[in-house]
C-alpha cells in the first residue's frame, strides 16, 4: 500500500456548547488538517495522486471554513443567525459541537465523497485535525 498526505490550515472559530470551561465562548484557533490518502497502485506518474490534484481537490473543503465561525445546530438562533445577519461565514453542524474530533470526521467524510467522484483508485486513509500544535484529533475507518 501507497501513501501520502498532504497539511492544509485555516483560522477559524467555533463554540463548544457543551464545554463547562471557557472554550463555550466563541474563540479562534489556527487549525491545521492533515489529509491521508493511499492506493494499491499508482498512476501512469508512479504517484498515488499528483499533491497538486490533492490540494485542487481539498482546497475548496478547506475554503468552506476558512476565516468562518463553526457552531453547533444548537447554536443556530442564538450565535448563527445573528454573526449572518452580520455578514459573517457560519457554518453549522448538525451532529454535535464543532471539536477536533467532529471536524475530523466530517472533513473525512468530504474527501470521501470528492475521491471517490474524481479519483476511485484512491482511498482517504485519515484525516488530523490540529487544533494547535500540541492538541490533535484523528478519524479513520
Amino acid at each position: 500500500m501507497f501513501k501520502i498526505e498532504k497539511k492544509f490550515s485555516f483560522p477559524m472559530g467555533h463554540r463548544l456548547s457543551k464545554h463547562e470551561g471557557c472554550c463555550s465562548n466563541i474563540h479562534g484557533h489556527n487549525f491545521i488538517v492533515m489529509v491521508g490518502v493511499k492506493s494499491k497502485t499508482l498512476d501512469s506518474n508512479d504517484m498515488v495522486i499528483d499533491f497538486s490534484k490533492l490540494k485542487d481537490l481539498v482546497q475548496p473543503l478547506m475554503d468552506m471554513y476558512d476565516h468562518s465561525t463553526t457552531l453547533n445546530e444548537c447554536d443556530l438562533e442564538k450565535f448563527g443567525k445573528p454573526l449572518v445577519d452580520l455578514g459573517m461565514k457560519v457554518n453549522i453542524l448538525t451532529d454535535g459541537d464543532p471539536t477536533a474530533e467532529h471536524l475530523s470526521k466530517e472533513i473525512y467524510d468530504l474527501v470521501k465523497q470528492e475521491l471517490l467522484r474524481e479519483y476511485p483508485w484512491v482511498e482517504i486513509d485519515y484525516i488530523t485535525v490540529y487544533e494547535n500544535e500540541n492538541s490533535k484529533a484523528t478519524y479513520t475507518e
